[in-house]
Parts: C-alpha cells; sequence; structure tokens
C-alpha cells in the first residue's frame, strides 16, 4: 500500500482536528477552553512573490523530502501543508489555542489547531528544527516566519535569494532557496 493512501488526510474521519477548516464568520472567538490567536501571511494559496518583496520563493529539503518554500520575514508562525506531510512519520499535535491565519488584505482566512514539532530542515549536512503548524496551503509545501529565521541568525538577501544561517561557534551556511547549498566553509563566531 502506498503511504498516500495511509496519508490521514485521505481518510477525514481518522484525521477529524487535524485539517483546518475554512473560518465561517459566524463561528464563535474560541474553542472549548482554548482561545482564539491571530496569525500572519503572506498567502494561503500560490501567488508568484514580487521580485522587489522580501518573500523569497524556493524548495529545502524537509525530512530529506523537497519542499516548495516560501520565506515570509512578515508572517508570525511557520506552516507546512499536511498533505506534505504525507508518508513522514510525525504526527500532528493539537495547539494550546486555536489560530486563525489572515493574508494581510484579510481576503483569505483559515483556522487550525494542529502542529508538527521539532521538523527536520536540511541546510546541506546541517539539520535546523523547527514546529510547522498544519495548514492547508495551495501551491507552497512550507512557509517559514520572521521568528525561526531568527532564531538562526539568518541573514536573507531577497535579491540574490541566498539565505545565510550564522548560527554561533558554527560555519556558516549559505543556502540558494532553490536547494543547492553555496557553501558551508566560513567559520563564525568562534
Amino acid at each position: 500500500m502506498s503511504p498516500l493512501l495511509k496519508c490521514p488526510i485521505q481518510n477525514r474521519e481518522e484525521n477529524e482536528g487535524t485539517h483546518p477548516k475554512k473560518l465561517n464568520p459566524k463561528q464563535p472567538t474560541t474553542s472549548g477552553n482554548r482561545s482564539k490567536v491571530s496569525a500572519r501571511v503572506f498567502s494561503l494559496d500560490h501567488q508568484r512573490a514580487p521580485e522587489l518583496s522580501d518573500i523569497v520563493e524556493g524548495t529545502i529539503p524537509v525530512f530529506h523530502r523537497l519542499a516548495k518554500l516560501l520565506i515570509d520575514p512578515g508572517a508570525t508562525h511557520s506552516f507546512v501543508n499536511p498533505a506534505f506531510m504525507c508518508g513522514i512519520d510525525v504526527n500532528p499535535v493539537k495547539l494550546p489555542y486555536v489560530l486563525e491565519v489572515r493574508t494581510p488584505t484579510r481576503d483569505q482566512r483559515l483556522i487550525t489547531d494542529m502542529v508538527y514539532k521539532n521538523c527536520e530542515i536540511w541546510v546541506g549536512e546541517r539539520k535546523l528544527v523547527v514546529d510547522l503548524i498544519s495548514l492547508d496551503l495551495k501551491g507552497y509545501g512550507v512557509i517559514l516566519d520572521m521568528d525561526w529565521l531568527a532564531h538562526y541568525n539568518t541573514q536573507l538577501n531577497c535579491k540574490t535569494k541566498v539565505v545565510e544561517f550564522s548560527i554561533p561557534r558554527e560555519a556558516t551556511l549559505r543556502l540558494d532557496v532553490r536547494g543547492r547549498l553555496v557553501s558551508s566553509a566560513l567559520i563564525s563566531g568562534i
């Protein structure tokens, strides 16, 4: 049986609560005892990032599988498309709150309450870890936010589309977001 056939998204009954729902404006602002938290992201569906923006598109290995990536310094959280996680042996867990995700234009919004903890993003031979909130993204596998970028002391060159990770006491990693490691030979912070 293929991993996709065993995917929890394929069987809605087994997946109750793991798939984000479109928000109904008449829904209450809390879910049980959990409060609703607002989040922002550039896009919930595939839109070409403007050339002169601080939004960067590309690919990056997540659990050694290439993901279509959107680096969004304006996003408040990091997200993963649950369809991308099919076949990967990581189960989502419930957030302590319900997350309402909106685009800056407020024309789209979804709610979700599930997160994949300790997801592995690979830059060359270096494993970086991120918690990815489950969100039905169209055209992207992963969206990375400013907090994750800041955690790894990341410099983002939007013109050249190069991401530089300056992790203290480690080699500086440079990644072309099309997925190829540019250089990991620089030593910094020692």
